[in-house]
């Protein structure tokens, strides 16, 4: 095999194989949940996005992520998991969340899962 089409091909492999990684989930900073919004589809929001929930980070910055809607198509969350995250919203001071995002429309943070810990 020339030294060219070794190239070519390898340079192939790349392309494919980057988008995956740029894909990939982005991991936020772990802290306490704060609020937790949800949207109805009676709600003038709901088209917008479905809900979010506000994670105060150990830092002390507050940061949202959010789910469905035009800000994050395909971002949606389960009953389930709205749930879960009511109850660390319940339960804050001894339950850590580290949300797992992926970006948005219009630079936002989209939730695609987390992680459930006691302090």
């Amino acid at each position: 095999m020339s030294h060219r089409i070794r190239l070519s091909l390898i340079a192939a492999l790349t392309s494919v194989m980057l988008p995956a990684v740029a894909l990939a989930d982005s991991a936020g900073s772990a802290g306490n949940v704060e609020a937790l919004t949800v949207y109805e589809s009676s709600s003038d929001n709901h088209a917008m996005f479905n809900g979010a929930v506000t994670i105060k980070e150990r830092t002390g910055q507050k940061r949202d992520y959010k789910w469905g809607g035009s800000l994050c198509p395909g971002r949606d969350l389960s009953a389930n998991s709205i749930n879960l995250l009511f109850q660390a919203l319940r339960e804050k001071k001894q339950v850590e969340v580290t949300p797992t995002y992926k970006a948005g429309n219009g630079g936002e943070r989209c939730l695609t899962g987390f992680k459930l810990e006691n302090r």
